[in-house]
C-alpha cells in the first residue's frame, strides 16, 4: 500500500499519463512574502483543489518551488502550480473554482488571497507525451525549443526513454522518474519553450550530481549506455543551442 501511495503522488509534473493535460501557472513570490504565500496556499486554497479532485474535475494538483534564486526580478517565477486533467474535454478551470469555493469553510477569501502580493508571470497548457513512472521530490525540468518538435518527441521516446527506464529501474544516477510534455498554448517563434522533459530525484544533491554527469557523460554510472545514445542522437541538430533552461524545482505539496 505504501509503494502504491508513493507512485500515485509522483504522477504530477508532466501529467500522470500520456495524453493528459496540465495547466501550469508560474508565480513570482517576493522573499518577504514567502511564508504567508505557502501558508495560505497549502492550508486553505489546497482545499479547493482537493474538492475538485474528489468530484472528478481534476486528476491532480501540486505546488513546486524553484531551487535557488537565479533572478529576483518580478518577471521571473520562483513557484509553479500544476493542475492536471484527464483530457481537454474534461478541463474546465472556471468550474474548478466556481464549484468548490465552499471547501474554504468560514474563511473569507480576502483574508487568504495571494494575488495582491505575488505576480503571475506566465502560464502554459501542456500535454503529457511519455513518462517512466516513479516517485520523486525534486524535478529537474529541461525546457527545450527544438527546430523539429515531432522529431524531438520521437527520439526521446525511442532512443532516450530506454536509458531513462534503465536509470529508474536500477536507480542509476539516482534518477527515480522521467517524463516529457509538449506545449499546447501559448505558441510562436518568440515563445520561451515548446516542450520540456523532467528528470526526477529524491534528493537535491542527486539532481545536481546528474547535471554534472550529463555534462561529462564519461563519469556517469551508466556511461556505456549513455555513450551509445550519444553516438546515435540527433539532438545537436534538433537543438543547436541546447536546452533553453534547466531548472530544479522542489515539491511543496501534491494532491491526487
Amino acid at each position: 500500500m505504501k509503494k502504491l501511495y508513493l507512485i500515485l503522488i509522483a504522477m504530477l509534473f508532466a501529467g500522470p499519463i500520456v495524453g493528459q493535460i496540465s495547466y501550469l501557472q508560474y508565480r513570482h513570490v517576493p522573499a518577504d512574502q514567502d511564508a504567508k504565500f505557502l501558508e495560505r496556499e497549502t492550508k486553505h486554497w489546497s482545499k479547493v483543489a482537493k474538492s475538485a479532485i474528489e468530484k472528478g474535475q481534476m486528476t491532480s494538483w501540486s505546488l513546486w518551488k524553484k531551487v535557488g534564486t537565479t533572478d529576483a526580478d518580478q518577471s521571473t517565477p520562483n513557484y509553479v502550480f500544476v493542475y492536471t486533467f484527464e483530457n481537454l474535454e474534461k478541463m474546465d478551470l472556471d468550474k474548478v473554482w466556481s464549484d468548490n469555493m465552499d471547501a474554504l469553510g468560514d474563511v473569507k477569501e480576502e483574508d487568504i488571497e495571494t494575488s495582491s502580493f505575488t505576480t503571475l508571470t506566465f502560464d502554459y497548457f501542456v500535454q503529457s507525451e511519455d513518462r517512466v513512472e516513479g516517485s520523486y521530490k525534486y524535478a529537474l525540468v529541461n525546457y527545450a525549443k527544438p527546430i523539429d518538435l515531432a522529431a524531438f518527441i520521437q527520439e526521446n521516446k525511442t532512443l532516450w526513454k530506454p536509458i531513462h527506464e534503465a536509470n529508474v529501474s536500477n536507480i542509476l544516477n539516482n534518477m527515480t522518474y522521467w517524463g516529457m510534455s509538449s506545449v499546447i498554448y501559448p505558441t510562436g517563434n518568440l515563445d520561451r519553450f515548446t516542450i520540456f522533459t523532467v528528470d526526477g530525484f529524491n534528493k537535491l544533491n542527486h539532481a545536481l550530481e546528474y547535471l554534472r554527469f550529463t555534462e561529462t557523460s564519461d563519469n556517469s554510472p551508466n556511461a556505456a549506455a549513455w555513450n551509445d545514445v550519444i553516438d546515435e542522437t540527433k539532438m545537436d541538430s534538433l537543438m543547436p543551442n541546447g536546452f533553453e533552461r534547466r531548472i530544479i524545482y522542489k515539491r511543496i505539496m501534491t494532491l491526487d
